[in-house]
């Protein structure tokens, strides 16, 4: 498990405020916070202000989701999104797993195309192996999610 820097943290929910051009005031206004009290929240250097939880998940669904990845990587976790389907009946479940089965197929192929010459991956290589395994990995992500609904609708969930 990697060491946790909360000062990295907050510089990541900083720069994340400014990268994806969420203004301060707008964000304090959607929070219902005084942008002052809001910007020394977001600020690394002000040891004087902590930035709550409640705060904090505010400002992660309304930027983008770099501090997730950061705390995921903390312990050793990958944040997935998710494209889940509406799923009513059989043809559904079956046209969904022939999916999955697809993304997977893709991914193992393309491993395995790019190790078959000499054993190992180079950059450009290993860029192509994670993008179609990042794919098969958000395809059963899904397919979990679809799962999850499912028992939820059951009762069991």
């Amino acid at each position: 498990m990697k060491i946790f820097n909360p000062d990295v943290l907050l510089s990541i929910i900083h720069d994340s405020c400014n990268r994806v051009g969420k203004y301060l005031r707008t964000l304090a206004n959607d929070m219902a916070v005084d942008e002052k009290y809001l910007s020394r929240q977001l600020n690394p250097l002000d040891d004087g202000a902590k930035l709550g939880i409640v705060d904090f998940v505010y400002v992660l669904a309304n930027t983008d989701l770099k501090a997730l990845d950061y705390i995921n990587s903390i312990f050793d976790r990958v944040a997935i999104p998710m494209k889940t389907k509406n799923i009513q009946k059989r043809e559904d479940w079956l046209m969904h797993i022939a999916g999955v089965s697809k993304e997977v197929g893709e991914a193992t192929a393309e491993i395995a195309r790019s190790l078959a010459n000499d054993g190992e991956l180079d950059y450009e290589e290993l860029k192509r192996c994670k993008k179609e395994s990042y794919e098969a990995l958000q395809a059963l992500a899904a397919l979990w999610q679809d799962l999850k609904q499912f028992e939820r609708e059951l009762g069991n969930g």
